[in-house]
C-alpha cells in the first residue's frame, strides 16, 4: 500500500505541475516547485502534498520568476532554428547545426541541474546562490549530466512520437534524472540531520 501511495502522490505532483505551467512562463518555477515537493512530500513524508507544491511554486518564483519569462521564448528560439536549418540544404545548414544542438544539449544539462540543486537547496538560499549552484553542479557532474541530457532527449524524441506521454511525464522524468544526480548527497544530509 505504501508504494500504492507513493505512485498516486508521484503523479498529483505531475497533474499539479500540468496545471500551473499551463501559461507557460510558469513553467520553469512549477518544475522547481515539483522537485521540492517531490522531496518534502513523497522522500519525507511530510503530510500535505498539494499545500507543499504551491509553497515551493511560492519560494520558486520569488527566486527563479525572471527564469520563467526567458525560458519559453529560449525555446521557441531553439526550435524554429533548428527546424530552420534542418530544412537549409548545404553545409551551411550542418554548421549551423553543429553549433545550435549543443548548445541546446548545455541549456538540458543546466536545467536538470537546476532541478537537483533546487531539491537539496534549503529553504533561506537565494537565486545568484542557486545559479552558483547550478554551475558548481555542471563542473562537478558533467558526464552524470551528460547522460541525463541523452536520457532527456531520448524522452522527448518518444513523446513526440507517442504524444500521450507528454502528460504522464513531462514533469517527473526530468525531476527523476534530477534525483538520480543529488541522491547520495541527500541520503547524506539525511544521516547528518537524523
Amino acid at each position: 500500500m505504501a508504494a500504492l501511495e507513493t505512485v498516486g502522490d508521484t503523479l498529483l505532483l505531475q497533474v499539479l505541475f500540468l496545471l500551473v505551467s499551463l501559461p507557460l512562463f510558469t513553467m520553469v518555477p512549477a518544475a522547481v516547485a515539483l522537485q521540492r515537493a517531490l522531496r518534502k512530500a513523497v522522500i519525507e513524508e511530510r503530510p500535505g502534498l498539494a499545500r507543499s507544491f504551491f509553497r515551493e511554486f511560492s519560494w520558486a518564483w520569488s527566486r527563479l520568476g525572471y527564469l520563467g519569462l526567458a525560458v519559453p521564448v529560449a525555446t521557441a528560439a531553439a526550435v524554429f532554428s533548428i527546424l530552420f536549418w534542418l530544412a537549409t540544404p548545404g553545409a551551411a545548414g550542418v554548421l549551423a547545426l553543429c553549433v545550435i544542438i549543443p548548445i541546446c544539449g548545455i541549456a538540458a544539462a543546466a536545467y536538470v541541474a537546476l532541478l537537483a540543486v533546487s531539491m537539496v537547496a534549503e529553504d533561506d538560499v537565494t537565486g545568484r546562490e542557486l545559479l552558483i549552484s547550478i554551475r558548481g553542479l555542471m563542473l562537478a557532474k558533467a558526464l552524470p549530466l551528460a547522460g541525463c541530457v541523452v536520457v532527456l532527449s531520448t524522452w522527448l524524441l518518444l513523446a513526440f512520437r507517442l504524444p500521450t506521454l507528454i502528460p504522464l511525464g513531462s514533469g517527473l522524468v526530468p525531476a527523476f534524472l534530477a534525483w538520480l544526480l543529488v541522491r547520495q548527497q541527500m541520503r547524506a544530509h539525511q544521516g547528518a540531520t537524523g
